[in-house]
């Protein structure tokens, strides 16, 4: 008898209520597997091949989308990493700038401008998970993450007494997005017999854009693990650097992702490699000062959100 192949196998094994061999026991796990590019489980046999190798993150004849403001313009896309990437035919941006990158398949993320060389321009991502939906689904979704898991770490900044005292700016009152949330969303991408930590960069009803840390060919079905959150069934739709772009068979419900809890972004910024000795945290796009708020920020601008 022919045998089963091995995505079919895995895929068939989880449909029947069986636990697959890559979802095996994780107790084993130590603390610092959690890192991103940490492997969750190891390889039956040697890898016969490097998948990481130097040329993986640049790419050739790729394109993504700027969008700043009300206006968008299409790039090259040279380089794509974790943390950023180096695009090129970016007139008119200026350090600091704030800008969304359309990347394949439309998964979006939003970027700062780290570097200007001639006509190539450096972006790094913002470290939150860009969560795609209606704002009050959004706001009810980080309201619940709050109060499930970090109530106990959340510390009030503003003193009862005074807290009537403390306005939210007119400008911000009908913006949801002005201010960043800090959390981050991890799990783990299941194919074939390996898994890889993943991190969610952007995550809609349709799809997700994950930070993975090896290759998946195009069209393969694969299993987004986000522990107490549920185990999702994916096609890859769109790979770039540490970048892959998946397509859920069924709708995801934004609303699960509550039962998981995220990371915190940290409080300061550490500047990447290329900007030792020229940046301080004070330099960061991304720090409170740019704002991002903090847990008892984001806890009292919901709950009076969700109110009115």
């Amino acid at each position: 008898m022919t045998a089963e192949p091995s995505q079919n196998s895995f895929r068939a094994r989880v449909v029947r209520g069986e636990k697959p061999p890559l979802l095996a026991d994780k107790k084993g796990r130590h603390a610092s597997d959690d890192s991103l590019d940490a492997r969750m489980v190891s390889r039956a046999e040697t890898r016969a091949s490097n998948h990481r190798n130097k040329d993986r993150h640049r790419l050739n004849g790729e394109t993504a989308t700027v969008v700043r403001g009300s206006s968008s313009q299409k790039v090259e896309l040279i380089n794509l990493s974790a943390g950023g990437a180096m695009i090129g035919g970016l007139p008119g941006v200026k350090l600091w700038d704030i800008v969304e990158l359309k990347l394949g398949n439309g998964f979006s993320v939003d970027a700062a401008v780290r570097w200007i060389k001639g006509d190539q321009v450096g972006v790094e991502f913002a470290h939150e998970t860009r969560v795609e939906c209606d704002p009050v689904e959004h706001a009810a979704l980080l309201l619940d993450v709050i109060r499930r898991s970090f109530d106990d770490q959340v510390v009030d900044l503003v003193p009862e007494e005074a807290r009537s005292e403390v306005e939210v700016p007119r400008e911000r009152a009908n913006d949801r997005d002005e201010k960043r949330h800090p959390l981050i969303w991890v799990g783990e991408i299941h194919y074939a017999h390996d898994s890889y930590a993943a991190r969610l960069r952007n995550v809609s009803e349709g799809g997700a854009l994950v930070d993975v840390f090896t290759d998946y060919p195009l069209g393969a079905e694969v299993m987004l693990d986000l522990r107490e959150a549920g185990q999702f069934f994916a096609t890859i739709v769109w790979v770039g650097g540490d970048q892959a772009g998946l397509k859920f068979q069924e709708p995801f419900d934004i609303a699960c992702l509550a039962k998981a809890k995220p990371q915190i972004a940290p409080a300061s910024w550490s500047a990447p490699a290329f900007l030792k000795g020229k940046a301080t945290d004070e330099d960061s796009p991304w720090n409170e000062n740019w704002s991002r708020s903090s847990l008892s920020e984001m806890r009292d601008d919901l709950e009076g959100y969700l109110k009115r």
